[in-house]
């Protein structure tokens, strides 16, 4: 199989050892040594025609086909020409080489040429042309000076032949000098293409080619060059052999390269050509001007100008590296790192002048929620925008940096409490107004806390730290304001990472449970269904309010292997009630945004209501109006919940987005009232308000349920609202698993 895959280059080699026999054979015999001369180079060239004309079969319904098409129509010029010669020695006994094998030549290195330049051009376009551009200008200009020099000028100087005879035997070197050029340019583009090894056979090839030419028309003055003969023939062979792997495909490429040409950084030729110039320059040197000399002073000149460059081009990349390291490339703030760097000066300079220096750490409020629903392209942008307006705000003798994340740092030198304070205003206002990004309106609002040097803190790093504590104080005040630190803070700040850290235990210790709290029917006041609700009780902190962790869950993530454990726990313990006998009824289970949102969230309800084997009619989803942010993606999975024959219901009705126009494009089932709509229904506005939403969800074909009911009154008059379904302490508070079956049991009684 060896054998059979490397047939080419046991051919190749073959062929190189038997004419460097017959010319070791023929070295007495002029005449036959001749003829041989001109055999070899025919035979090579087609065999080389064949393997690049079934390289050129094999590719031809490709661009690179016409590479390998120039390339064999060159080699069978190239062939034809020495089938020429051969036949004008043996028919008119000369060793002249006639006209037409000139002009078959030129012609086949014309076709070669061409081809080169193709495939170039087709490679060119993968890689940068700076990237080798000096190298090539330096071997040209050594190239050009070493074949004037030794080639060029001995013909001119010792000319005593026509003027066509002249002008073809100038032609030979400037001609191969362009294919020097050109496969040297090719030996930069090839870098990175997957025909690399392919291409460098054809780069040999050529090169052979080249130096048995130049190497004959020197020795044509100096001596006999009977030892190049066969050199034209090896490098028409390696051109084919390129032709013989391209065909065979990719798998035949597996040959190591010296490293030297797989080297993909510069390379190092052009500084050994310069020195081989710099060794001809001295072999050549009379104490005359001459073209060497003049090469030589050109790539000396060129070095001393490109290092100058690279000084530039260097300085430049330094400035961009500065640029980058100190710059977020989103919103083009100075980044976090930099705050670093230069706060310490800040300090420095506030303490020698004996000055104040603010902190305001900038907090967007429900960012994750937007990143949630309408994705993080939008949530970019937003931060984008965010930047570009804040840097606006008029009065601001301050510094802005992006910390990170939705988070903003604005350094105010030698700004008060009160100076601080005024800022943080001019802040909150500026986001009064809402943000269009990507064609969403979107209403954002900051969390701002304040530290301010040397009154809150002594040094950089508690001066963030107390802005941090005072920004979390803001947030769990409503957020959309600011607040100053005060040493009380750091409690607070402690609390929540308690309770951050405390979570990601309460599943594996059992330390979540539900409580149920009955959904009845106003008019009848039977029990129709009910809600879960989660608690947390603490052996360290104690019970922990669901207002105080449910936000700390959704901001860290933990909600969702919590919402998890909710929904398999609530519809396991009513199909156990179902099972038990009690009546059956549907039990209603909060889904946060995150939850909601997430790429698995249909199929794990799926399979839950698989495993515990409940009844889809008996479980309702709840979701908050925010999801109505992502009208579309929140459409979709709405359908696909009915399709499980799950209902849905929009929670904590009117406390969100104003939502009321696209409540009809939503396939949900019912809509809950919010407790601070209910708490002042006997208030003549409210009334209002409440009977409005109650009847525009009956247009809509929709149930309604008000939470919150603590009094009859409010009983009352929701039932003559037309309101259906309530809930609320009125009727009952939430209750452990083995209190709400005694309910039941007392209901169904």
């Amino acid at each position: 199989m060896k054998i059979k895959r490397h047939y080419g280059l046991l051919m190749l080699i073959t062929l190189i050892i038997l004419f460097y026999i017959t010319i070791y054979l023929l070295q007495d015999y002029s005449n036959s040594r001749l003829i041989a001369a001109s055999t070899f180079p025919i035979t090579a060239g087609l065999i080389s025609f064949v393997w690049l004309w079934k390289a050129y079969r094999s590719a031809r319904k490709e661009k690179d086909g016409y590479f390998w098409l120039l390339l064999s129509l060159g080699v069978l010029l190239y062939a034809s020409s020495n089938v020429s010669w051969l036949y004008y020695q043996l028919n008119m006994n000369t060793q002249n080489v006639p006209y037409i094998a000139d002009l078959l030549w030129i012609g086949a290195y014309t076709l070669f040429l061409i081809a080169l330049v193709y495939k170039n051009q087709l490679l060119r376009q993968s890689i940068k042309k700076h990237s080798y551009l000096f190298n090539m200008i330096i071997f040209m200009i050594i190239a050009i000076s070493v074949v004037i020099h030794y080639f060029v000028q001995p013909i001119w100087a010792g000319a005593n032949e026509s003027v066509a005879q002249l002008a073809i035997d100038t032609l030979y070197p400037l001609v191969n000098l362009s294919i020097l050029v050109v496969v040297t340019s090719l030996y930069y583009v090839s870098m990175y293409s997957k025909e690399r090894k392919v291409l460098l056979l054809v780069i040999f090839g050529f090169f052979l080619q080249i130096l048995a030419d130049l190497l004959h028309t020197y020795n044509g003055t100096q001596m006999n060059g009977d030892y190049i003969e066969p050199l034209w023939s090896v490098s028409l062979l390696v051109i084919g052999l390129a032709g013989y792997y391209a065909r065979k495909g990719h798998s035949y490429q597996n040959w190591n390269l010296p490293e030297i040409l797989n080297n993909k950084r510069d390379s190092i030729f052009p500084y050994i050509f310069i020195g081989v110039l710099v060794l001809l320059v001295i072999e050549s040197y009379d104490w005359q001007f001459n073209i060497l000399t003049a090469g030589l002073c050109v790539v000396f000149l060129l070095i001393l100008v490109r290092q100058v460059l690279l000084l530039k081009q260097n300085d430049r990349l330094m400035e961009e590296i500065k640029y980058l390291a100190y710059h977020d490339m989103l919103t083009g703030l100075e980044n976090r790192t930099k705050y670093l760097k230069e706060i310490n000066q800040y300090l420095k300079v506030a303490s020698q002048n004996k000055h104040q220096l603010g902190l305001l750490l900038i907090d967007l409020d429900r960012f994750k929620n937007i990143n949630d629903t309408l994705g993080h392209y939008v949530g970019d942008q937003l931060l984008k925008v965010t930047a570009e307006r804040l840097v606006t705000i008029p009065g601001i003798e301050g510094k802005f940096y992006r910390a990170g994340g939705d988070e903003f740092i604005l350094l105010l030198p030698g700004a008060t409490v009160e100076k601080s304070q005024e800022v943080a205003k001019k802040v909150i206002k500026l986001f009064s107004t809402s943000f269009v990004v990507d064609e969403y309106e979107i209403s954002i609002t900051p969390s701002i806390g304040i530290s301010v040097f040397p009154n809150n803190a002594k040094n950089s790093q508690a001066l963030l730290k107390n802005a941090d504590a005072a920004m979390y104080v803001a947030k769990e005040k409503g957020k959309n304001n600011y607040q100053l630190y005060n040493p009380e803070l750091n409690g607070a700040v402690s609390r929540k990472l308690e309770i951050e850290n405390g979570l990601r235990k309460a599943i594996n210790n059992n330390e979540l449970q539900l409580v149920y709290q009955p959904k009845m029917d106003l008019k009848t006041r039977e029990v129709i269904g009910m809600e879960a609700l989660l608690r947390w009780n603490n052996p360290d902190i104690g019970f922990v309010s669901p207002a105080e962790f449910i936000p700390i869950a959704e901001e860290t993530g933990q909600i969702i292997p919590i919402g998890k454990w909710v929904l398999r726990e609530a519809c396991e313990q009513n199909k156990k009630w179902q099972e038990e006998g009690l009546p059956k009824v549907c039990i209603s289970v909060n889904v946060s945004v995150r939850q909601f949102q997430h790429s698995g969230f249909v199929s794990y309800v799926k399979r839950v209501l698989e495993e515990t084997e409940l009844d889809p009619q008996y479980l309702e989803l709840e979701i908050t109006e925010s999801v109505i942010q992502n009208i579309e993606e929140s459409t979709e999975v709405l359908k696909q919940l009915r399709a499980l024959g799950i209902s849905t219901s929009i929670d904590d009705f009117g406390t969100g987005y104003s939502s009321l126009h696209v409540l009809k494009e939503l396939p949900i089932d019912t809509l809950k009232i919010d407790k601070s709509f209910i708490d002042d229904i006997t208030e003549l506005e409210e009334d209002s308000m409440v009977k409005s939403i109650i009847d525009l969800s009956l247009n809509l074909k929709l149930s309604v349920v008000a939470e919150g009911i603590e009094y009859e009154k409010q009983a009352s008059l929701l039932t003559d609202f037309r309101c259906s379904y309530g809930q609320g302490y009125y009727f009952s508070k939430p209750l452990a698993a083995s209190d709400f079956e005694k309910y039941l049991q007392q209901q169904s009684a």
